[in-house]
């Protein structure tokens, strides 16, 4: 075995045979010689073991140093296969090839019968030791045998390498010295033997700091394999405790998964069971009805006269019975099979959960969204769910997510409150100004309108007015003021009889109406607004009616009559156009009348709860707002009627109101209100929290004397009709 590595050793790796003429390149890596010619590319070398690339020597390869070390191995297994062989030896000293018989275990050669004689009979090799071969062979004795080393052949001269050029640092032949090195160009020459002597004494002293290397290398690789020993260790006890955690995890994630499961088994039995109630009914309801048709069919087709008669009572009186429960009958699945899994992959150790809800995304809606926000306040949306049916849900566990996606920065997902009545919440607050987008999806889709985009803004505390219009004091007392489409508005002179329109520029376009009660005259208006279509309706407040005109004040229609009934209107005041209804305030019946855009009457709101209300406004999130001037505050309805409470309180500190005359909710949800009796304007947030107020009795810019209308601009402006003094003033809050 020991021989087969040796051997190993000594074969090439580029023909895997022993080594011929082996040669060290620069990266110590030995090859045959042969075999180094055919890995030269040029001028370079390309070591196959370590891909090191070296240049070749000028001479070419037979110049690269040779590897005696190897070739005194080479020559050390050649020369035991020769002593352990049975095959004849020849003399390795003369030119006749005799057998060789005797071994000199000093030269480790071969020599015949007549060499031997002159080698033992020679001064040079006084001393040597002879051995016959065969006693060798025959008896099998280890011999230490130590081959010659073979004279080195100077390259250029073909002659033995004999003498060292101390100043070149290199062995030299006799050849040599007479023509690259000679004496006479300062080369000192001597003899290898005494230079031999010198060099080992100084490579001794070379390999000094190798030694001390090679012995500091054996400590730290024992020292890193200790190391490397005890990160096996630790690894393994890391291991374990890894095993441990995730058998422990294991065992709660199937308690976790036991538990989904019998929650979805309950919550499934319960689908199932009023399903089958509701099919029960079905079923129950069916049967009657196909008995009173089989009893009707009967006395129809087969029965006698007498039974025709006596059974026609019965049968209409089960028929009118039966088209009761018919009729209340649920013909749609009251349980939807909407249970889907989901995975929570941030959640640990509650991993997944099953969501029951039966939300659809594409009927589902959202409320409570403004069109801007201010920056640095929060921001409430409410998620409404319907079924895919379009029936609003009664219960929540329905998967509704909402991100915001701002205009700059990560996306941002919020929590969501599951309110468990089918409407889910989310709050946010915008930290910077632009646009930002709200992504809302059920089930993994987003809802209609979703994504939404919404602007937020810088809010500033209001001042000073950036602008007057007055058209060259031509305008008389100015009340309601309405924005349209592309920024044109409209405010009612309410002494000239006259709507004036303005646009984006805030120039004068036209006026239209005059004094009188015909279609298309006008009688002391007040309030206005436009819908969708830039349709504009006018508060004919002396004519008691509501008169609706084209932009260009052609007359389109009207609706409402002297008096307190339904559809009836008693000094129309106020306007709001909100969802394609039309709210309007009746300052003498203390309430809000609602119709459609063709004047068709809905209902009332507020009988019984106002006092000379003035202006009415919609907010997003579906509440109506009324200036109740007798009340002296901010009156609060749903859409249905239903009373919610009030902003402000009697008087004329922050916060307190005095004789309110209109009101209009800003781009971020703000609420700005007029006041008749403290000749200002407050504003509230949308939970009716004072925030600011400005004004202050006068004619001087910034100053009202009885301000009446308010509205804001689709860039954030606000615009008030000073009503005393006869001007539009144009104040900015952004």
């Amino acid at each position: 075995m020991a021989a087969k590595k040796i051997k190993m050793v000594l074969t090439c790796p580029v023909c895997y045979e022993l080594y011929k003429k082996p040669k060290y390149l620069p990266c110590y890596h030995s090859y045959c010689e042969e075999c180094l010619v055919k890995l030269q590319v040029g001028s370079s070398i390309t070591c196959p073991e370590c891909r090191k690339t070296s240049v070749a020597p000028s001479g070419g390869v037979k110049d690269l140093p040779n590897n005696f070390f190897i070739n005194r191995i080479v020559d050390e297994m050649a020369l035991k296969e020769k002593l352990e062989g049975d095959e004849d030896v020849k003399c390795d000293n003369c030119i006749r090839n005799d057998p060789g018989i005797v071994l000199c275990v000093d030269c480790g050669v071969f020599l015949c019968n007549h060499c031997h004689e002159s080698h033992k009979y020679s001064r040079e090799y006084q001393g040597h030791h002879m051995m016959m071969l065969k006693e060798i062979r025959s008896e099998k004795k280890d011999v230490n045998v130590r081959p010659k080393p073979k004279p080195m052949l100077c390259a250029e001269h073909d002659m033995e390498l004999n003498l060292y050029c101390e100043t070149c640092e290199q062995l030299v032949c006799q050849y040599c010295t007479i023509r690259e090195h000679r004496l006479e160009d300062g080369h000192d020459h001597n003899t290898v033997k005494k230079m031999a002597n010198k060099q080992r004494a100084e490579l001794d002293k070379i390999m000094e700091p190798v030694e001390k290397m090679i012995d500091g290398l054996a400590k730290a690789h024992k020292k890193v394999s200790s190391t490397r020993d005890r990160i096996g260790s630790q690894a393994s006890e890391v291991e374990q405790q890894i095993d441990v955690y995730y058998e422990q995890l294991q065992r709660r994630l199937q308690q976790q998964r036991e538990d989904l499961k019998k929650e979805l088994c309950e919550v499934s039995a319960q689908k199932k069971k009023a399903v089958s109630l509701q099919l029960e009914q079905m079923e129950y309801t069916q049967a009657q009805l196909e008995s009173v048709k089989e009893l009707s069919e009967f006395a129809v087709k087969s029965g006698s006269d007498q039974e025709a008669l006596f059974v026609k009572k019965q049968v209409t009186e089960d028929v009118k019975r039966l088209t009761d429960n018919y009729n209340k009958l649920d013909t749609e699945s009251v349980e939807s099979t909407n249970m889907t899994f989901h995975e929570l992959e941030h959640s640990l150790p509650q991993f997944s959960m099953v969501y029951y809800g039966d939300a659809s995304h594409a009927h589902s809606d959202i409320t409570g969204i403004p069109s801007h926000i201010p920056v640095g306040k929060e921001c409430k949306v409410i998620i409404i769910t319907k079924s895919a049916n379009g029936v609003p849900c009664t219960k929540g566990a329905s998967k509704v997510f909402m991100q915001v996606q701002p205009r700059t920065g990560d996306v941002i997902t919020v929590p969501i409150k599951d309110n468990q009545d089918g409407s889910y919440t989310a709050s946010f607050l915008a930290n910077q100004t632009g646009e930002v987008k709200l992504l809302i999806t059920i089930n993994g889709k987003h809802i209609k309108g979703s994504p939404y985009s919404v602007q937020t803004r810088q809010y500033s505390a209001i001042n000073k007015p950036s602008k007057i219009v007055n058209d060259g004091g031509r305008m008389g007392h100015l009340w309601g003021i309405a924005f349209g489409k592309d920024g044109v508005w409209a405010v009612v002179d309410h002494s000239n009889h006259c709507v004036c329109i303005f646009d984006s520029q805030d120039q004068l376009v036209r006026r239209f109406g005059s004094k009188g009660n015909e279609n298309g005259r006008l009688s002391s208006p007040e309030g206005l607004a436009f819908d969708d279509n830039n349709h504009l309706y006018v508060a004919d407040i002396n004519n008691n009616r509501v008169q609706k005109f084209d932009i260009n004040g052609g007359y389109l229609l009207e609706f409402g009559k002297g008096g307190s009934g339904d559809g009836d209107l008693s000094s129309p005041d106020g306007i709001a156009v909100y969802n394609d209804k039309v709210f309007v305030v009746e300052y003498s019946n203390n309430r809000i009348s609602v119709f459609q855009c063709d004047g068709q009457f809905i209902h009332t709101i507020g009988s019984g709860q106002l006092s000379r209300p003035y202006d009415v406004a919609v907010t997003d999130n579906n509440q109506v707002l009324v200036a109740d001037f007798g009340n002296h505050c901010i009156s609060i309805f749903t859409l249905d009627g239903n009373y919610v409470g009030k902003i402000g309180t009697p008087g004329s500190n922050r916060g307190q109101l005095s004789s309110p005359t209109s009101l209009t909710v800003d781009l971020c949800g703000f609420i700005m209100v007029t006041e008749y009796g403290n000749n200002r304007v407050s504003i509230f947030d949308k939970d009716g929290v004072f925030i600011h107020c400005f004004g202050s009795s006068g004619s001087n810019t910034g100053q009202f004397s009885s301000p009446y209308g308010i509205a804001c601009s689709p860039n954030g402006s606000v615009y008030i009709s000073d009503c005393g003094n006869k001007r539009i003033q144009i104040f900015s809050n952004y």
